[in-house]
């Protein structure tokens, strides 16, 4: 996936110009969503708040479905709370509920 990775690096390097002049930009948070069809298939990859949804055109009625491909990867979901502490075993608050909202490292649900 080089242009997820271009992309990152691309972030990283303004991340890393800003830093002295702004430190708040190290807190900033982003989502991604990738869609990649190869062969005939469709692959989905997101994290964070994005979600994929396929438009259908039913040919009968004339109706348009909406068709979800993938969720929601936050902090509000246990599976992906669970992830974080596994990945993270040295920070026991690596996620935290704070004022009724998830929280990873700090910031609102990343």
């Amino acid at each position: 996936m080089l242009t997820v990775q271009a992309t990152e690096e691309g972030f990283l390097s303004v991340v890393s110009k800003q830093w002295p002049m702004n430190p708040q930009i190290a807190a900033v948070g982003s989502c991604c969503l990738l869609g990649v069809i190869c062969s005939g298939t469709l692959y989905v990859a997101n994290v964070g708040d994005s979600r994929a949804v396929l438009g259908r055109l039913v040919n009968a009625t004339g109706e348009i479905l909406a068709i979800q491909l993938s969720t929601e990867h936050n902090a509000y979901l246990e599976e992906v709370r669970q992830e974080l502490c596994a990945g993270h075993p040295d920070e026991p608050d690596i996620v935290v509920l704070k004022h009724n909202v998830w929280r990873v490292k700090g910031i609102i649900r990343a």
